[in-house]
């Protein structure tokens, strides 16, 4: 049996008027966009999947309050200054401090013989009026204050070096 031939011409896979460069340009720019996208996501996917579960083994060794107010209060009667940690899931700067910065052994030391740690979710409810009094517009934001709430000293991100020479000697709260 002899095979019929059509005369219809062969047809590409390709869309009509783009060459095969085009495609491939197309590919390779979609691909650099996703590499950029992980780069500038990675402190923030790092935090989320790298991090172990918080157990009874690695729970956090500072015992961060969530209680602005009862903090000052707390400093009044033992005469250690706040350090507020304005910080908020979504921001990889703040994920970055809290798993490189903050388990540091010496910035733990120091927060824990000197500090009453408190963290403040910038997009919780209850951190409306300290963000507001301190006029918090970025985040991570780092205050040290004393017990009638004034600062004594104002930060940003920071590595763990920087944030140890940030809470040597602070003024004592009063």
């Amino acid at each position: 049996m002899k095979s019929q031939q059509s005369d219809q011409p062969v047809r590409s896979h390709q869309a009509p008027g783009r060459s095969v460069s085009s495609h491939r340009s197309t590919l390779l720019l979609s691909a650099v966009l996703l590499l950029l996208t992980a780069l500038l996501l990675w402190p923030t996917l790092k935090s989320i999947w790298g991090s172990p579960p918080a157990t009874a083994e690695s729970s956090d060794p500072i015992p961060w309050r969530t209680d602005y107010a009862a903090a000052l209060a707390e400093s009044a009667r033992s005469g250690k200054p706040v350090l507020l940690d304005f910080s908020a899931t979504w921001c990889p700067p703040c994920q970055e401090m809290k798993h490189g910065v903050w388990p540091d052994p010496r910035v733990v030391d120091a927060l824990n013989a000197g500090y009453i740690p408190v963290a403040l979710d910038a997009d919780a409810p209850g951190s409306r009026e300290p963000a507001s009094r301190y006029a918090v517009d970025t985040i991570p934001r780092v205050l040290i204050v004393d017990s009638k709430g004034k600062v004594l000293r104002d930060g940003s991100f920071m590595s763990a070096d920087e944030m140890v020479d940030f809470l040597k000697s602070p003024p004592k709260a009063g």
